[in-house]
C-alpha cells in the first residue's frame, strides 16, 4: 500500500490534466496517469518518475463504460488506496463541434454517455476508497458554462450537467468527510487541437480570436489551472466542498462594450 496519498488523474498524458498530475507530483502526491492506452501513460509516468516524483501509468478510456471500475480495481491492486480523484479526461470524438439542430440522437447519447455517465460512474467506483481516505474529488469543467460560447452545445450542456453532480455529490458525501468541487477553466493553451482534427497554425489562430474574449486579453496556460487544482484538493481548502471556481482569465465577466456615443438607453 502507497505511504503517500494518491490521485487519480484521468486524460493526464496532455494539457491540464498533465499539469495537474505533474504540480501534485510535485508536492509528494503519488498520481495515476491515465491515458487511452497504457503505453502513453506509463511514458509520461517515467518521465514524472525521472524528475523525482511517484507516477504510475494506467489505462483509461472515457468511452467505454467498464473502464472506470477496471482502473479504480487496477490502482487499488497496485497502491493500495486513493485520496484524490480528479475528472479531467474528455471524449472529444463524441463532442462535434455541430449545432444543437444538427446532431442525431446517436450522436447526443454517445456524447452524454462518454463525457457525462462514464465520468459519473468512475466516481461512483472510487466511492469506496474516497470514503475510507476522506478524499476529494475534482472535476474539470469549463467557462463555457457561464458564457455560452458558439458551435459547441453538446459540450456545453454535459459540462452544466457535471456543474450540478459536484454540487450534489458534495452535499451527500459531506457526511463522510469526502469533499467535491469544480474548477471552470478558460480558453487555456493546450495541444488538444491535435484531438480534433486541425493543425497548429489553425490553433493559434484560434487561442488569438479569443484571447480578447478574456478580460486580462490572454488565454490560459495548463500549469495556471494546476496551481488551482492542487489548492482545491489539498487541506488548506479543507473547508471547501460543493463550489465552482472559474480560472477563466475574466471570460466569464467580460463587459459587453457600451453603445456609441448619442445612442440612448
Amino acid at each position: 500500500m502507497a505511504t503517500k496519498k494518491v490521485a487519480i488523474v484521468t486524460g493526464s498524458s496532455g494539457g491540464i490534466g498533465r499539469a495537474i498530475a505533474e504540480k501534485l507530483a510535485q508536492e509528494g502526491v503519488t498520481v495515476v496517469i491515465t491515458s487511452r492506452t497504457k503505453k502513453t501513460a506509463d511514458e509520461v509516468a517515467l518521465l514524472i518518475r525521472e524528475t523525482g516524483g511517484d507516477a504510475l501509468g494506467a489505462e483509461f478510456n472515457l468511452d467505454e463504460s467498464g473502464s472506470g471500475s477496471d482502473l479504480i480495481s487496477y490502482v487499488l491492486s497496485k497502491l493500495g488506496r486513493i485520496d484524490y480523484l480528479v475528472n479531467n479526461a474528455v471524449s472529444h470524438p463524441t463532442l462535434p463541434p455541430l449545432p444543437f439542430e444538427a446532431l442525431n440522437a446517436e450522436l447526443i447519447q454517445a456524447g452524454v454517455n462518454a463525457n457525462l455517465t462514464n465520468t459519473l460512474l468512475l466516481t461512483h467506483a472510487a466511492y469506496p476508497s474516497l470514503n475510507g481516505t476522506q478524499g476529494a474529488v475534482l472535476n474539470i469543467g469549463s467557462a463555457v458554462v457561464n458564457r455560452h460560447i458558439e458551435g459547441i452545445p453538446l459540450y456545453a450542456i454535459i459540462k452544466g450537467a457535471l456543474s450540478q453532480a459536484t454540487k450534489v455529490l458534495a452535499a451527500e458525501w459531506a457526511k463522510d468527510g469526502i469533499r467535491v468541487n469544480q474548477l471552470n477553466p478558460g480558453f487555456t493553451q493546450t495541444e488538444a487541437y491535435k484531438n480534433i482534427g486541425i493543425t497548429k497554425e489553425q490553433a493559434d489562430a484560434v487561442f488569438a480570436y479569443y484571447q480578447g474574449f478574456h478580460a486580462q486579453n490572454r488565454v490560459g496556460q495548463p500549469e495556471e489551472i494546476a496551481e488551482t487544482a492542487a489548492f482545491l484538493l489539498s487541506d488548506h481548502s479543507k473547508w471547501t466542498t460543493g463550489t465552482i471556481v472559474d480560472v477563466d482569465g475574466g471570460l466569464s465577466i467580460q463587459a459587453v462594450p457600451a453603445p456609441s456615443a448619442g445612442i440612448d438607453g
